[in-house]
C-alpha cells in the first residue's frame, strides 16, 4: 500500500510541475500565449471565465489595499456585491417563502440550452489535470494518462491502475486480481518451482478470467513474464507466458508488485459541483434540467406530465405495500443527479450538483466550504421540512425525496452583518 500511495504522491507532484507550464529565466520576458480559435467550447468558456475572474479577483485586491489606509470601511467589493443583492430582493415581486423546486409541468418541447439551470454534469479528476469535462471525455484522459506512465520505471504499478480503472464490470475485475495474485503469489511461497512460472495462455481460467482484461499484458511483462511458444505434451506448439528472472531481488520485487496488486484503486473521476451564485430572482425561476440528470430518455422525459396524472390518480386508490415499493425502485432508476441550490439570508442562493446516492452530510460539507467562517454552526432547512440534523446525515438525497432539485434555506446559529460566502465566490454572481 505504500508503494501506491508514493507512486501517486510522485504523480501528483510532476502533474504540478506540467501545470506550472514552461520554465523561464528571471530576467526572461514572457509573451502571453494567445488563445486559439479552436478551443473546445468548455475550455473555452472556462479561459473566459477566469479572466473574468481575474480582473475582478484584482478589483477585490484594491479595495483591501484601500481598506489599509483607512480600516473604518467594510471591504468595498463584498459590500457592492451585498448591495447588489439587496436591491434584487427589494425587486422580487414573488413570495419568497421556502419552496420546493420541481421540473416544468410542460415537457412537450425540451428547454433551450441558455433556458437550462445547468449546461450539463461535468466531471474533474486532479491527478490529471485542471480540466472540467462530460465524464467520457475526462475517462479518455484518465486512461491517456495511464497510458503514457506505462513507458516508466514503474510500469508494474501503473498497470495495477489500468486493470483497476480501465475494466468493467468490478465482479470481472475482481475476479482477474485474485487470479494474478494466485499467480504471483505462486512464484513468492515457491520460487524454485518451475511449474510456477509458466502460464498456459489458452487454460480455461486465463482467457475466462484474465486474458481479456485490459492492462494485463502489461503487467505480466512488467512481472518478468515473456510470451514463448512451447511444445506440449502432444508435441504441438503452444503459447505460455514464460518468466525468464528467478533470482532473489526480482522475487522480492514479484512480492511488491503481487502486494501492489491487491492494494492498488481504480482512479475515478469527480464529480465537479458547477458552482455558482445566484441572484434571488434568478433562483425564484422555474428549474429546467438538461437529460444528464435523468437515466430516462428524452422521449421519456416527455411523458413526465403522463407520469404526474398517473401518479394523481393512485393516491385516489388504495395501495399495497409491495405497490408502494414499487413505486419507489421505478422513481430511484429516474433520477441520476440532482441540483442543490442554497438560499442565504442576505440574498445569495449557493448551487451546486449532487449524485442522488450522496447524502445530506455531503451537502453540508459542501456548504461549510463556501463559507468565510467554515465553523459556524447552522441548520439547513427544505421545503418538504427536512432539516439538516445528525438523525439524517446519511440519508440520500433520493430517500430525502430532493430529487431532481431542491432548495435549502440557511439559518445561521449567529446572524452576520458582513455576508456569509467567501468573496472569491461571491464574484462569481451572475449578472442579470
Amino acid at each position: 500500500m505504500d508503494k501506491i500511495k508514493k507512486f501517486f504522491e510522485k504523480k501528483k507532484a510532476d502533474t504540478k510541475f506540467k501545470l506550472a507550464g514552461e520554465g523561464h529565466k528571471l530576467n526572461e520576458t514572457v509573451q502571453q500565449p494567445k488563445l486559439s480559435k479552436n478551443l473546445a467550447p468548455t475550455q473555452a468558456r472556462s479561459e473566459a471565465s477566469t479572466s473574468a475572474a481575474q480582473q475582478q479577483a484584482a478589483a477585490a485586491a484594491l479595495a483591501r489595499f484601500e481598506k489599509k489606509k483607512d480600516p473604518t470601511p467594510q471591504q468595498r467589493s463584498a459590500a457592492i456585491i451585498r448591495a447588489q443583492a439587496l436591491k434584487e430582493l427589494e425587486l422580487e415581486k414573488q413570495d419568497t417563502s421556502i419552496q420546493k423546486l420541481t421540473l416544468s409541468e410542460k415537457t412537450q418541447q425540451l428547454p433551450s440550452s441558455n433556458e437550462l439551470a445547468v449546461s450539463g454534469v461535468y466531471y474533474k479528476c486532479p491527478l490529471i489535470g485542471p480540466e472540467v469535462l462530460p465524464k467520457k471525455e475526462i475517462e479518455k484522459l484518465i486512461k491517456e494518462f495511464l497510458y503514457q506512465q506505462l513507458e516508466d520505471e514503474e510500469a508494474g504499478l501503473t498497470a495495477c491502475l489500468v486493470i483497476h480503472t480501465l475494466n468493467k464490470p468490478q465482479e470481472k475485475v475482481q475476479q482477474c486480481v485474485e487470479t494474478l495474485f494466485r499467480y504471483l503469489d505462486n512464484i513468492v511461497q515457491n520460487p524454485a518451482e518451475e511449474k510456477y512460472h509458466k502460464i498456459r495462455i489458452n487454460n480455461k481460467v486465463y482467457q475466462e478470467r484474465v486474458g481479456r482484461l485490459e492492462g494485463v499484458q502489461q503487467f505480466l511483462q512488467a512481472a518478468g513474464f515473456q510470451l514463448k511458444s512451447i511444445q506440449n505434451a502432444q508435441q504441438e506448439p503452444e503459447d505460455f507466458w514464460v518468466l525468464l528472472n528467478t533470482q532473489p531481488e526480482h522475487i522480492e520485487y514479484i512480492s511488491n508488485l503481487r502486494d501492489g496488486l491487491i492494494s492498488a484503486e481504480a482512479i475515478r473521476p469527480d464529480l465537479d459541483r458547477g458552482i455558482q451564485i445566484l441572484m434571488p430572482s434568478q433562483a425564484a425561476q422555474r428549474v429546467e434540467l438538461p437529460s444528464d440528470f435523468f437515466w430516462l430518455t428524452t422521449e421519456e422525459i416527455k411523458r413526465e406530465q403522463q407520469l404526474k396524472t398517473e401518479a394523481a390518480e393512485k393516491g385516489l386508490m388504495l395501495r399495497t405495500r409491495a405497490m408502494r415499493e414499487r413505486d419507489e425502485k421505478a422513481a430511484s432508476r429516474k433520477y441520476r443527479f440532482t441540483l442543490i441550490r442554497i438560499k442565504f439570508p442576505d440574498g445569495p442562493v449557493l448551487q451546486g450538483t449532487f449524485k442522488v446516492n450522496e447524502t445530506m452530510q455531503d451537502v453540508r460539507l459542501f456548504v461549510c466550504d463556501a463559507l468565510e467562517e467554515p465553523f459556524i454552526e447552522f441548520n439547513l432547512v427544505s421545503p418538504a421540512g427536512v432539516v439538516n440534523q445528525p438523525d439524517i446525515q446519511d440519508s440520500t438525497l433520493l430517500d430525502l425525496q430532493l430529487c431532481p432539485s431542491a432548495i435549502f434555506h440557511f439559518t445561521p446559529a449567529v446572524a452576520s452583518s458582513s455576508g456569509y460566502l467567501k468573496d472569491e465566490l461571491m464574484i462569481l454572481m451572475q449578472s442579470m
